[in-house]
């Protein structure tokens, strides 16, 4: 197991950041071991799949390994004061900058809504414009069906052209939303869907 939080990886590789929730072991040890929801780890499982890469968004440690060994707690920053935000904030800052200077080609969010826009935001202004959002959108039901039927959540050959680059000066909307394959039957109609897990 690593105890490097973000570990380095080569230029050109594909990442997807994925959130915890509030399902958890007793018990500390690796990161993919704690947080004991089904639904994370089938995120986990898929990204794995598909991705060089996966990193796990927790609001304790920052971004981390899914190996990175950690302790169970007891947080959820949305209900946070606004000066813990902005702590939070400024170190997920310090983290995106990391791993952006490690030059992946694409970074995709599975996080909540929480950050999101300023998390994109921060991975454009350094250099990493394919960010991609694979379940905006999707409920509950048809991501778990994605997964089970291993559906790419990119397309490699319009990422290896940097088809999915959003604007250098990117302000907001308009990032590529679910980069299921072209025709699948879990594109829903656009409509914005309440997704009820609590992210933490």
């Amino acid at each position: 197991m690593t105890q490097e939080r973000i570990p380095k990886f080569p230029a050109g590789q594909t990442l997807a950041i994925i959130p915890c929730t509030n399902q958890k072991s007793e018990v500390g040890g690796p990161a993919r071991e704690v947080w004991i929801g089904s639904h994370f780890q089938y995120v986990l499982a898929h990204c794995e799949m598909f991705y060089d890469k996966v990193l796990i968004m927790s609001y304790k440690y920052g971004l981390i390994s899914p190996d990175y060994v950690i302790e169970p707690y007891d947080i959820d920053m949305k209900d946070a004061k606004p000066a813990e935000k902005i702590r939070w904030w400024f170190a997920m800052r310090q983290d995106i900058h990391t791993v952006a200077a490690y030059e992946p080609l694409l970074v995709a969010l599975y996080t909540g809504d929480f950050e999101r826009e300023r998390i994109i935001r921060e991975f454009v202004r350094q250099g990493v414009r394919q960010v991609i959002l694979p379940f905006q959108g999707l409920s509950i039901g048809r991501r778990l069906a994605a997964v089970y039927d291993c559906e790419p959540p990119f397309d490699p050959e319009k990422a290896a052209v940097h088809g999915y680059d959003l604007a250098e000066n990117y302000g907001g909307g308009d990032v590529v939303a679910n980069k299921l394959a072209p025709g699948t039957k879990y594109l829903p109609p656009e409509t914005a869907l309440t997704d009820p897990i609590e992210w933490e």
